[in-house]
């Protein structure tokens, strides 16, 4: 045997050998003959390729291929491999079941009796399909619906006793505590609406208050706006306005006036000083004491002090009437008018006010 033959050989075993690796581990033996059948499922979340289908608990064969429904989209078809040895009826049924929380589904076969001849399936038939869930697949079909009634009583039990009184637990003390909640609410509620129904009339009124104050600033707007307008001209105004010499000059003034009435408050003290001794000699001529008192008749003293009463008289009405010729000030800092003696002055007689005047 030639070399390039041994090498054929050798290379078309490796071949085989890689295909028949190939479907084995994708389920399928080539080597053992096999029918293929199929199903449609709605869901087949957890069911892979070379997921296993059994009977009873025992593989019997392979998922090979899932696809879509050419019918509908919605639905789901599963294709699976099962050895020709084991006689499935046309009637199985081919059921989703959990093999586990980590395992994911499995195909279970299940049929009541064995079948023979053409009540087999054949290849390419198709099984009804089926679900088992994976509550049903730990208990058992009868299991979970005692287990399922006897929860039910439970919880209905439970949800009847939540909130009761004298139940222990933070959850049925929470429930207590919020139906007593929702009892201040609806007292809080009535006695909102029973203080919106005393007050409707009061907020009408005071609705159509505001409906008449807005019309009337309506009709004001106009007048608004032109005391506006005036406003911001004269903000413009004083803008413009060199108010700093203004403010100086002001200041000088309000200086002056200062000096001016504190020698007037000067005066007047001295003036008030004179009245109180008067005041003292008299009373000390009524009573008798001191050299005044014997005096009293004198006719030359009288005579001084009529003349100093009358001085002082014409002194305090010349302040009044001729401010200027005691106080000097001015606004704006203008120089101050040479005084004139004005005309009819009380304490100058007719004869020298004629003479000043011509």
């Amino acid at each position: 045997m030639s070399r390039e033959l041994k090498i054929g050989i050798l290379t078309f075993l490796v071949f085989v050998t890689l295909i028949w690796g190939y479907t084995f581990l994708k389920g399928r033996n080539l080597l053992t003959a096999a029918n293929e059948l199929h199903s449609t499922y709605a869901d087949i979340e957890g069911l892979n390729v070379s997921s296993p289908v059994l009977v009873n608990g025992y593989k019997i064969g392979t998922v090979t291929k899932i696809g879509l429904n050419s019918e509908n989209v919605k639905l789901m078809d599963v294709f699976y491999l099962i050895d020709s040895d084991y006689k499935i009826p046309k009637t199985a049924i081919a059921n989703l079941k959990s093999l586990g929380v980590v395992d994911g589904k499995g195909i279970f076969l299940d049929f009541d009796k064995a079948c023979t001849g053409n009540d087999c399936a054949q290849n390419g038939d198709k099984l009804e399909s089926g679900s088992i869930s994976l509550l049903e697949a730990m208990l058992g079909d009868s299991d979970v619906a005692a287990y399922s009634s006897e929860l039910t009583k439970t919880l209905r039990s439970v949800i009847a006793n939540v909130g009761k009184e004298g139940e222990p637990g933070a959850v049925n003390e929470s429930v207590r505590q919020l139906e007593q909640i929702t009892k201040n609410i609806n007292a809080m509620t009535s006695s909102a609406n029973a203080l919106v129904n005393n007050t409707s009339s009061g907020i009408k009124k005071t609705t159509d208050n505001l409906a008449v104050i807005t019309s009337s600033l309506a009709k004001s707007n106009q007048k608004i706006e032109g005391m506006l307008a005036n406003l911001d001209k004269i903000t413009s105004d004083l803008a413009k306005a060199n108010l700093n010499n203004t403010i100086a000059k002001t200041n000088e003034t309000l200086d002056a006036s200062k000096v001016a009435i504190t020698e007037l408050k000067s005066t007047l003290q001295t003036a008030g000083n004179a009245m109180y001794d008067l005041s003292q000699m008299l009373k000390k001529m009524e009573n008798g004491d001191g050299s005044l008192a014997k005096l009293m008749n004198d006719k030359k003293l009288y005579q001084n002090i009529e003349s100093t009463s009358r001085n002082l008289d014409l002194l305090l009405q010349d302040l009044r009437l001729n401010p200027k010729r005691y106080a000097h000030f001015s606004v704006f800092g203008k120089k101050q008018k040479e005084y004139i003696l004005p005309q009819n002055d009380p304490a100058v007689p007719n004869e020298k006010q004629d003479v000043e005047h011509d």
